[in-house]
């Protein structure tokens, strides 16, 4: 185990999964991106605007931790703040918590916690809106709720805690509650036992597509490759053995063998996806992958000028060099702000949604296909 190598709150549904990705991660070096960056920007804003008790929309065009703070980042950033002041008891802000009665060295830092009449909330802010995280069985919320009670919980009696997602972007809030007997025995009977995993130095692997799916690893992981392979050929397999018996149309999946491959695709091309990207890279680094090269990609055309081209087009064209659209809800509310956005709510509306497949455990409920496609040809 590296000495730099910790066991993070961040991390914790990965190293309790997968205890090897801890030693593995600390091997290679640490990369950002564009959404972390504006990701750290946003929650700068949140701790600011929580400690000082100062809006959002102050800061509106400044450039905060690498980032312009622009509209929607303050429309988000006041969604999270107003449901934590919202919110009655002793309240701490960026609070560092550690855990490490049950995982060395563990430790992370809770955006808010709040206590009240027994009840400690630990509420945590998520930028990003690529995946909706649920609050249910999240350990890196559980692990902050451990950290606050061993800090705060006996000064302030408390005997339950509440878990709650703020994920102002894709208009998410979550919260999961558990008794606090509960909660230690987690602690005890899977925090406590990973963590020793984790910090010994044959720590096994346990690939999975929650686990592995931000692990830096990931598309060099020889345990993961080892496992989507094996998933992909063990499924295939059992397909064509399946389809011996379907006398009907051997040569075409029934629904029933398609629903047997659905549950590994999602994985199967996030980690497809991440070892093309990384042969890339190592590519555009001067490596050398064997048998591929780097080329120009498809390009699509652009005015070299685009002053230029507008004048000369308005000469020719007129009025119709043009396309004038009307903004859309979204837009609008930005651009009117809070306080004047409900001077529009009854003009828009909100349709079904496009039809996506979801596993039977999803909550949203089930649509009928048919009538859907029926009401859309209406």
């Amino acid at each position: 185990m590296t000495a730099h190598a910790t066991l993070g709150a961040s991390k914790a549904h990965r190293w309790i999964s997968c205890p090897a990705s801890i030693a593995l991660e600390a091997k290679l070096p640490d990369t950002t991106s564009p959404a972390a960056i504006e990701g750290t920007s946003a929650h700068s804003l949140a701790e600011l605007c929580l400690r000082k008790d100062w809006a959002p929309e102050e800061f509106l065009g400044q450039n905060l931790e690498g980032t312009v703070v622009d509209e929607e980042m303050v429309s988000a950033i006041a969604t999270y703040v107003d449901y934590v002041n919202a919110l009655n008891g002793k309240r701490l802000v960026e609070e560092r918590v550690s855990f490490s009665a049950y995982a060395p060295g563990g430790f992370g830092t809770a955006d808010a916690i709040v206590m009240d009449a027994g009840v400690l909330e630990v509420v945590d802010l998520k930028y990003g809106k690529g995946v909706k995280v649920s609050a249910d069985n999240n350990a890196q919320l559980m692990l902050y709720a451990l950290g606050a009670f061993d800090a705060y919980g006996f000064d302030h009696q408390v005997d339950m805690v509440r878990m709650t997602i703020v994920q102002p972007r894709l208009d998410h809030i979550d919260s999961a509650e558990m008794r606090v007997k509960d909660l230690l025995t987690w602690a005890n009977e899977v925090v406590t036992p990973a963590a020793k995993l984790a910090m010994s130095d044959d720590a096994p692997f346990g690939p999975s597509e929650s686990a592995c799916r931000f692990c830096k690893a990931k598309a060099q992981c020889r345990a993961l490759a080892d496992h989507n392979l094996g998933l992909a050929q063990l499924a295939f397999t059992d397909l064509e053995r399946d389809a011996l018996l379907d006398l009907a149309e051997p040569h075409l999946l029934n629904a029933a063998q398609i629903a047997e491959l659905l549950p590994h695709l999602d994985g199967l091309v996030n980690w497809a996806g991440a070892v093309k990207e990384h042969a890339q890279s190592v590519l555009a680094a001067g490596g050398i992958v064997p048998g591929y090269k780097l080329v120009a990609g498809r390009a699509l055309r652009r005015w070299a000028d685009e002053k230029e081209a507008g004048d000369k087009l308005d000469d020719i064209l007129g009025d119709d060099a043009y396309v004038v659209k009307l903004i859309s809800p979204s837009q609008a509310e930005k651009k009117l702000g809070r306080k004047k956005a409900g001077e529009i709510a009854d003009l828009i509306v909100k349709p079904q949604g496009k039809p996506t497949l979801a596993p039977e455990a999803d909550p949203r409920p089930a649509i009928d296909g048919a009538a859907f496609n029926d009401l859309n040809e209406e």
